[in-house]
């Protein structure tokens, strides 16, 4: 089983991957072998940045090896990638199904660092000023 999850605008496989991490008012756990979904999350928080920290936990809290996401703002990128190391692809506009087959044909770009950071945005370890892996994984 892969789990992957997938920041929706919804709570359907239709629902789409909004701009942000932020925006989400989902989560969808879906298994990237089957296409099944596995869970639906409904956010928490008073505000955006509550919601998707708490979407960051439960990305983590269900092992999951990918997310599907928007933007990432830096307190959630700081869980999902530099604490878990969960990578992360850039599936904004994608229905949440749809970006689960684009990531399985190597189609969404990855996500290599937090709105505004100054990390490694062409995935060149000549060019990063983080301490992170750089392989791809799938």
């Amino acid at each position: 089983m892969l789990r992957v999850a997938v920041s929706t605008s919804g709570a359907s496989v239709e629902s789409t991957v909004p701009e942000r991490f932020a925006e989400a008012t989902h989560l969808l756990i879906i298994d990237a072998e089957t296409d099944e979904v596995l869970q639906v999350v409904e956010g928490e928080g008073a505000d955006d940045l509550e919601r998707s920290m708490f979407f960051a936990g439960k990305t983590v809290e269900f092992d999951c090896e990918a997310l599907l996401c928007g933007e990432l703002e830096p307190e959630p990128f700081a869980v999902i990638a530099e604490e878990n190391c969960i990578t992360r692809y850039d599936a904004t506009h994608h229905k949440a199904l749809e970006s689960v087959h684009l990531m399985n044909a190597f189609a969404l770009p990855l996500i290599t660092d937090f709105a505004g950071g100054t990390g490694c945005p062409d995935n060149d370890p000549a060019n990063c000023e983080l301490d992170h892996d750089h392989e791809q994984t799938h």
